[in-house]
């Protein structure tokens, strides 16, 4: 079974199960959390019996409303029960689903000073820094406080940042199947943690606008809903991060039922898992914060796909551990980038666009004066890149004031590596094509371009500048957004040109001549480092497999201005799956604005998603076929290389030969 089958059953199944066959009690949960490892736990030391803030009743106002006592009312009625939502169920009881609070400090980074809810007594005599900012982070569906990638992993990376009070917030007994459960329950969560954050602010001076929650898939509307409550009770939380937050029953719903960016002061997103539910993305592709980051796109990561051994090794062995890496790497990727930028030098820069496709494409590679246009996803994405605030964007400085709402609905986009150190420095690639008459005469052709560059620190990999196949033609220029590690100050670059033939498109096969581009030069903008080098080609000519090293020179060779695509090389490059995408996303953005259409539009990416795997195949299966028309035609050359010399070892050939050389001799004579 694929992983994506894996995940569509699994969710299928998550949401059918009946609650009332779940075996959940609060004191079994309870158990289950303390046992877990061998992560020792202290408890907030009080000399009298907890004097609590909490009101626990459950009353009944309506046939659709529930009330949790000081936590609120919470309906099931419209905008909660739509097309995205249709089973909503109340969350459970205080006393089933009440999370446990673990602070860690730099006085106690390792061992988990549990707090309880609506305990003040209990939260005054705890290790909380009054003068210090607080990191609440959370998990999703499925998880727990004791994950590898929280406490181990992120909160560590906080402490050692700074002297922080990061609190783990832990919902064990509440993010269990089934799945429209535990998106009830996330809705008291929200309110349970927005009362404690009250509760800090009475008993230690910590102000909610100091208060940044960091919360994974589900957790992030769970950081949603406690902004939702403190905001309706006077008070703004700081900041919130939404680590690739859920996708299903939240998808373009109404701003209240999900993170929103009225949720906190500054609401960053993080996207990594957008694709379709159906077809195994488990995160939004809507944004919903003031800034919303799409590394790679936000759909598919880099070294992601790997297989279920290799994933299993990243996680040192654990199999459970290794199977959810392997199902859902790119939902897990969102705290894994998030984890790197606490503490790294490099700046994860992201640059504002329309669209990843014209990111890639180099359209959008400028920061604009003050850095206007860049922004560091991760965990300092509310500092500034501005130069003039002494910020350092390669070295993680800059000014701590918390971006304003001015800019809301900001799309950012970069490219990640495949593996740890995610991290990549970007440049903006520029093939620019000969326009000689030499070039001229030959025409364009049909390939694909690999570029290695090497700089004082390095060398990059063999990077592939165009994904697919495109028809090159003389003088135009070609431009590409690249990711390699920090390599310093470029010296040279390797380039390589290789022909692909396309089977599908007669107007670029090469039958009667060789295929061969000219290359003028190599120009690159390198974005962190603000600096521009040229390549000469001295329009020289690449032939398909030939590698060539181009130096750097003061001026390279003069080039007219790009003539631009001629009929036959629009013709040769129309792309019809792109077509297919843009009038997808047109009738999917028709019938969004007639109403709550998510559940057509998730059918409506889904055959989107399942035509470009029918294109993707087709492609693989004419590259496939190409190949052994390639070896096939080999196997006949050799066999008939083989005939021929079988007939020239025969005895009549030799004695043909030898009675021809005695005559020849026997006329000299």
């Amino acid at each position: 079974m694929t992983p994506t089958a894996f995940i569509m059953a699994l969710q299928a199944f998550l949401t059918l199960v009946p609650s009332g066959l779940l075996p959940y009690t609060r004191s079994g949960v309870t158990d289950r959390v303390a046992r877990r490892g061998n992560t020792p736990y202290i408890e907030a030391t009080t000399s009298v019996s907890p004097a609590t803030s909490l009101h626990v009743s459950n009353s009944t106002d309506s046939l659709t409303t529930r009330c949790y006592g000081v936590y609120g009312c919470f309906s099931i009625d419209q905008p909660f029960l739509s097309l995205a939502r249709p089973l909503n169920v109340y969350p459970l009881p205080l006393d089933v689903i009440m999370p446990d609070l673990c602070l860690y400090t730099r006085a106690n980074p390792r061992r988990c000073q549990r707090l309880r809810v609506g305990d003040l007594r209990g939260v005054q005599g705890s290790g909380f820094r009054a003068g210090r900012r607080v990191k609440v982070l959370t998990h999703g569906y499925l998880e727990h406080g004791d994950k590898r990638w929280l406490k181990q992993k992120m909160v560590q990376e906080f402490l050692q940042y700074d002297d922080l009070n990061v609190v783990v917030l832990d919902w064990l007994s509440a993010s269990g199947p089934p799945y429209t459960q535990a998106v009830a329950n996330i809705r008291l969560l929200g309110a349970i943690l927005g009362h404690f954050l009250l509760d800090l602010k009475e008993t230690v001076g910590v102000l909610p606008s100091h208060v940044h929650v960091v919360g994974h898939s589900l957790g992030a509307h769970l950081a949603g809903y406690t902004g939702h409550y403190l905001r309706a009770r006077g008070e703004a939380l700081g900041r919130i991060t939404g680590l690739d937050p859920a996708e299903p029953y939240f998808e373009g719903t109404d701003a209240v039922v999900r993170l929103d960016a009225t949720d906190a002061t500054f609401v960053d997103v993080i996207h990594t898992d957008a694709g379709p539910i159906l077809t195994g993305g488990l995160g939004m592709l809507q944004s919903v914060g003031h800034i919303d980051f799409y590394p790679n796109g936000g759909i598919t990561m880099p070294g992601c796909g790997e297989h279920f051994v290799d994933s299993v090794a990243k996680e040192q062995g654990n199999i459970p551990y290794g199977l959810r890496r392997f199902i859902g790497c790119n939902h897990i990727r969102s705290y894994e980038y998030f984890t790197e930028s606490i503490n790294s030098g490099c700046p994860f820069l992201s640059i504002e666009c329309g669209t990843w496709e014209d990111y890639w494409r180099g359209l959008c590679w400028q920061c604009g004066q003050e850095w206007a246009r860049c922004a560091r996803m991760g965990a300092h994405a509310d500092t500034s890149l501005n130069h003039s605030a002494h910020t350092d964007p390669l070295h993680g400085g800059g000014s701590s004031s918390t971006s304003s709402t001015s800019s809301e609905g900001r799309k950012m986009y970069l490219i990640t590596a495949d593996d740890s150190p995610f991290c990549t420095y970007h440049h903006r690639v520029s093939v620019v094509m000969s326009f000689t008459r030499q070039a001229r005469q030959h025409g364009g052709d049909m390939g694909v371009f690999y570029l290695s560059l090497f700089g004082s620190h390095g060398a990059s990999r063999r990077i592939k500048l165009n994904q697919e196949e495109i028809f090159f033609e003389p003088g135009n220029v070609y431009t590409y957004m690249i990711g390699t590690a920090d390599l310093g100050h470029l010296q040279y670059v390797l380039l390589e040109w290789v022909y692909v033939t396309a089977y599908y498109n007669p107007l670029a096969w090469r039958l009667l001549s060789q295929s061969v581009v000219y290359i003028n030069r190599i120009h690159i903008d390198s974005i962190e480092m603000q600096e521009r080098y040229e390549f000469c080609g001295l329009d020289m000519p690449f032939r398909s497999g030939t590698q060539r090293q181009l130096e750097w020179q003061p001026v390279c060779p003069g080039q007219e201005p790009p003539p631009g695509a001629s009929i036959l090389g629009t013709i040769i490059n129309f792309d019809v799956e792109d077509t297919i995408n843009n009038n997808i996303a047109t009738v999917n953005s028709g019938l969004n604005s007639l109403g709550n259409g998510q559940l057509i539009n998730n059918l409506a990416s889904s055959a989107n998603q399942a035509a470009r795997e029918i294109m993707e195949n087709a492609r693989e299966i004419m590259e496939n076929a190409r190949r052994r028309i390639g070896v096939h035609k080999k196997r006949r050359m050799k066999d008939k290389i083989g005939e021929l010399g079988r007939w020239w070892r025969t005895r009549k050939v030799w004695k043909f030969f030898g009675g021809w050389n005695e005559r020849k001799s026997s006329q000299r004579g």
